[in-house]
């Protein structure tokens, strides 16, 4: 049998080990999913980018995750599918969030199921990225549009951010 200061070492070894996972997991362990609501006022540009407004609400807001309000312009639109005998359209649209406040930006993929019928679509979102506070900024989440005839539309998003 060996004496127990011939495994000291390792025992102190593998205690340091567990200490400095524990240390390292507990931060990324406190960063718990934020719940958020954002609505856009898009307007239609049939000469440019399509623009507009936003407020947010929700835990994001309340903890200082994202900002409550701002702009927003579509950087990127691309057409992904069509179903003439429904009128529905699939559009991917790349939108860039800028907060009234100053504290950064942040881009949001969109995944979207348009009926031009109705004018009504569904959506998923997901964050790319972001600048300044919002550098390391992730989340997704689903989202509705209704029409507001003739300017544009209203986009409702809800999911989940982490910072």
């Amino acid at each position: 049998m060996r004496p127990f200061h011939h495994r000291a070492p390792t025992i102190v070894a593998a205690l340091v080990a567990v200490l400095t996972l524990l240390a390292i997991a507990a931060p990324i362990a406190a960063a718990s999913p934020q719940g958020v609501t954002i609505v856009s006022h898009v307007t239609f540009n049939p000469d440019g980018p399509n623009y507009g407004d936003f407020t947010a609400a929700g835990d994001a807001v309340d903890s200082g995750l994202i900002c409550p309000s701002g702009t927003f312009v579509d950087t990127a639109i691309r057409f992904a599918g069509y179903q003439s005998n429904r009128g529905m359209v699939q559009l991917l649209v790349v939108k860039e969030f800028t907060c009234g406040d100053g504290s950064g930006t942040f881009v949001v993929k969109i995944q979207i199921q348009a009926n031009f019928d109705t004018g009504i679509e569904s959506f998923t979102w997901v964050v790319l990225g972001g600048t300044g506070d919002y550098g390391s900024l992730h989340g997704a989440g689903t989202g509705s549009t209704v029409p507001n005839a003739p300017i544009g539309n209203i986009n409702t998003y809800v999911g989940f951010l982490l910072g």
